[in-house]
């Protein structure tokens, strides 16, 4: 991933407890646009991006590994 990249929160692959609320994320806020990435949490530090929502109409930063690149950047 990289900042440029149209992304979408990720469905596939993950545990049942987290189905609902990423199905409900990707409806509400649909594709976004990576803007940033940086190291974020704390219990422990991982990968995150910070990504515009053109549907919403908001930014929001998210753990990379939520993320799914439907569109790579040139």
């Amino acid at each position: 991933m990289k900042v440029g990249d149209l992304v979408i929160r990720k469905t596939r692959n993950i545990f049942d407890s987290e189905l609902r609320p990423a199905i409900e994320q990707r409806d509400r806020l649909g594709h976004g646009i990576i803007l940033a990435k940086q190291v974020g949490g704390s219990n422990p530090p991982h990968p995150c991006i910070t990504v515009y929502y053109p549907k919403a109409g908001k930014i929001y930063d998210i753990a990379e590994k939520l993320m799914e690149v439907i569109s790579e950047a040139r």
